[in-house]
């Protein structure tokens, strides 16, 4: 009887073993995978943008806007974002879409999307800077840039505009406006007026 209790005994402290080995194998995947996991989602709640404002030019015809301006900075915590490596989207409720591939600096630039006067696209994370903020022109006369142009060549009165921001981290940022309708008669072509 004491051989076979011995047997039965070393069995026990077999499989005990190889069970511990497994249990500290997928205790060790499992935290890799929870970090991994944790870090991307910091990275996202991290960096994220916030819209200032946003302003637009009245049109030669003096029903719309032809041009759009808005202010961007990064959001309270966020790391430094790059505009050039982000996609920049364009909806209105009348239907009309566009879809940017980052946003040109404003260096010599005639596209339908660029930064206005800044030739950095990262954006600061010190809020002294001046590439703390960014204001983003949206040309709708511009010609075709970085993959897309906005159609029709003005958001007339009474459009109601969406803009999407998606950083290269995958966070969003968005915006909606509306144009007065009617513009105020005492608005001539040129004039800025601000969306909101």
């Amino acid at each position: 009887m004491g051989i076979g209790t011995l047997i039965v005994f070393i069995a026990l402290v077999l499989v005990a073993a190889i069970a511990a080995g497994v249990l500290i194998n997928t205790a060790g995947f499992l935290q890799t995978q929870a970090q991994s996991t944790g870090e991307e989602s910091t990275e996202q709640v991290s960096t994220n943008l916030v819209f200032l404002s946003a302003t637009g030019n009245v049109s030669s015809n003096e029903d719309g806007v032809n041009e759009v301006k808005t202010t961007v900075q990064l959001g309270p915590g966020s790391s430094s974002i790059d505009l050039n490596d982000s996609t920049v989207s364009v909806f209105t409720d009348a239907g009309s879409s566009a879809e940017f591939n980052g946003v040109e600096d404003g260096e010599g630039t005639s596209g339908a999307i660029y930064l206005d006067g800044q030739t950095n696209t990262v954006l600061s994370t010190d809020s002294s800077d001046s590439d703390a903020t960014a204001t983003i022109v949206f040309d709708l006369d511009g010609n075709q840039s970085n993959g897309d142009s906005i159609t029709p060549d003005q958001f007339d009165a009474g459009t109601t505009v969406d803009i999407v921001i998606t950083t290269a981290e995958g966070t969003q940022a968005e915006t909606s406006f509306i144009i007065e309708s009617p513009l105020d008669p005492q608005l001539s072509a040129g004039d800025e007026i601000r969306l909101d």
